[in-house]
């Protein structure tokens, strides 16, 4: 049709619901409760493809709802997706569906700026998505821009929570409360309401916003509070803790998984309470299937703070009882640093693995005692821990397996203080661990100490023997088993040499009071086997014996000689002339 000249724009306007539907062709309608503007399409005859209003977007229009034919095609692969059943019939889906399919925890008004409080927003997330409906439809990982979250009170994160970052350097979770600005009590900048600041080593809240002016023991306008104990906590579906988990028909904490963030505090506890309100950084609390993988727990404490355990921050600690134990949780290449411990607790816990992990400038790694079982600790990382790296005390089937050792156990600078490992409780076992720690520095303090319980240790534990292999004193050789108090010394390839004398070992007696070496020496076609018997003479005289079998004879002797009563005692070898070195094979047996 022609195109047709209107020479007044006509318009209307009222509620949404009472427009003409339709409006006239051309004819503009203005929903003044909606703001919203619409146009007539005008008459089909006039060439309108259908009769009624075509909205005009504004910036009050829901773009996404209109937006129906969301598509993936996959064209970085050089094709189009087939999506559907036939690739006639494509799957669409709306734009807000596909963008809801994950949330975003700066849809909840998180900035992650590392200044706004952060600490109600992302908890209203977890809650929105995790607690206001039990059909699991509802579920979305809640994901994490890089960015620093500061936040002052405890996230509580419910069953079935995914949340991810990225990355541990990136998206970072930081406790962080600030210091009173103030003229004396009285502040000197605006507070927001809900922020949590310290002074004179006291919390304090605000109730609303706070005005410039107002004094801190104003009770309008501040509230004295605790500092939190923890700065994440895994929580029941109604994201209720402690006792009242699974009150009110709240389902127990469960399938939590956490990847790819930081979580940090620089604070310590409430010391201006009594008794003081410890702070560590995370609660795993009556929970099964949790999952903290790539995450770093950081805490504010340098190594000049690591010196005792007075402050009682923890990386991680659990709570549970014997009807609700925390079980099938772990921890995958993750960092625990900067606290009193990486893991402490004496709750009941069945089943911990924490594996790849690095840990670093901690009074002690970890402490478990009495309750947990079946706690395990894999091809993990330890260094600068001011005491023991792990301690099992009164506790039974935990492992520790394939860790690597450095400054643990020296008091950071100074010498040899303590057990690299500590095991007081029958049925543990330490598989394969390695350690910085010589032989010779573990004279007073073992790598690891069994504290005559019936557990296992195999790996580098020797301590006090020092060998000479090959002529050449030699202090880093020192795989030994322990079966409880048995002690059993991996064999020792030794050269005896040609019409030669010397030292095979030397064995402190004020470790080893009596043992047994059995041996076999080859010597050209002559072999022989024994056991060499060896008691100190502490309390009666030295004495030993070699009883031995052999095909013909090889022309060694065998002695053991002791520096004085009750000291050192040194085993070594004599061979005659016969043009042909020998080899001593042998492994060193004792009860400790």
């Amino acid at each position: 049709m022609a195109i047709l000249q209107i020479s007044r724009i006509t318009q209307r306007k009222g509620l949404e619901q009472d427009l003409p539907q339709p409006l006239a062709g051309a004819e503009f309608g203005w929903a003044v409760d909606q703001r919203k503007l619409y146009i007539g399409n005008g008459e089909l005859v006039d060439g309108a493809p259908v009769v009624g209003n075509t909205e005009i977007l504004t910036e009050f229009s829901d773009l996404l709802a209109y937006s129906t034919a969301y598509t993936y095609q996959g064209n970085a692969g050089g094709y189009v997706v087939q999506t559907g059943a036939t690739s006639g019939s494509p799957i669409s889906q709306s734009l807000q569906n596909r963008l809801d399919s994950y949330a975003v925890v700066t849809d909840f008004g998180a900035t992650g700026d590392g200044v706004t409080d952060d600490t109600a927003a992302i908890n209203r997330a977890l809650f929105q998505i995790y607690c206001r409906e039990v059909n699991p439809q509802i579920r979305r990982s809640l994901f994490f821009p890089a960015g620093v979250y500061l936040i002052t009170g405890t996230l509580l994160i419910p069953p079935y929570a995914l949340l991810y970052g990225e990355g541990s350097e990136s998206s970072i979770i930081q406790f962080k409360v600030d210091a009173f600005s103030g003229t004396g009590t009285v502040g000197n900048i605006a507070y927001q309401a809900g922020v949590l600041v310290e002074y004179t080593g006291d919390y304090y809240r605000s109730l609303g916003e706070v005005p410039v002016g107002v004094s801190i023991d104003n009770p309008v306008y501040w509230q004295l509070e605790t500092l939190p104990e923890f700065v994440i906590r895994t929580s029941d579906s109604l994201q209720q803790v402690g006792g009242s988990i699974g009150t009110n028909g709240g389902i127990a904490p469960r399938n939590v998984e956490v990847t790819n963030m930081s979580i940090q505090t620089f604070n310590v506890g409430d010391m201006g309470v009594v008794p003081p309100v410890p702070h560590s950084i995370s609660l795993t609390e009556n929970a099964e299937q949790i999952t903290y993988q790539n995450v770093n727990f950081i805490g504010p404490l340098t190594t000049a703070d690591i010196t005792a355990s007075t402050d009682d921050l923890s990386c991680v600690r659990f709570a549970s009882t014997g009807s609700s134990p925390c079980t099938q949780i772990k921890f995958d290449n993750c960092k625990f640093s900067n606290a009193v411990y990486a893991f402490a607790t004496d709750q009941v816990v069945k089943g911990v693995t924490v594996s790849n992990s690095y840990f670093d400038t901690l009074y002690q790694g970890v402490v478990l005692e009495t309750d947990p079982t079946g706690v395990r600790f894999v091809q993990n990382t330890f260094d600068n821990i001011y005491a023991q790296g792990i301690v099992f005390d009164g506790t039974s089937l935990n492992a520790t397996a394939y860790n690597t050792f450095y400054n643990v156990g020296n008091s950071i600078l100074a010498s040899a203080g303590y057990s690299v490992i500590d095991i007081d409780g029958n049925n543990n076992v330490s598989i394969g661990d390695m350690f910085e720690r010589t032989t010779a520095q573990s004279a007073t303090y073992p790598r690891i100490n069994l504290t005559r319980t019936n557990s296992i240790a195999l790996g580098m534990n020797i301590r006090g023997i020092t060998y000479t292999i090959n002529g050449v004193s030699n202090t880093t050789v020192a795989n030994q088993m322990n079966l409880g108090n048995y002690q059993r010394t991996a064999g020792i390839d030794s050269i005896l040499a040609d019409n030669n004398a010397g030292t095979l070992f030397v064995v402190s007696t004020s470790t080893i009071k009596a043992f047994r070496v059995d041996y076999t020496i080859a010597r050209g076609t002559s072999f022989r086997t024994g056991s060499m018997l060896v008691v100190n003479g502490t309390v009666s005289g030295f004495t030993y014996t070699d009883d031995y079998v052999e095909n013909t004879s090889t022309g060694v002797t065998l002695t053991a000689t002791e520096a004085s009563a009750g000291g050192n005692i040194t085993v070594a070898y004599a061979t005659t002339s016969t043009g042909t070195a020998g080899t001593i094979t042998y492994s060193i047996a004792h009860l400790a």
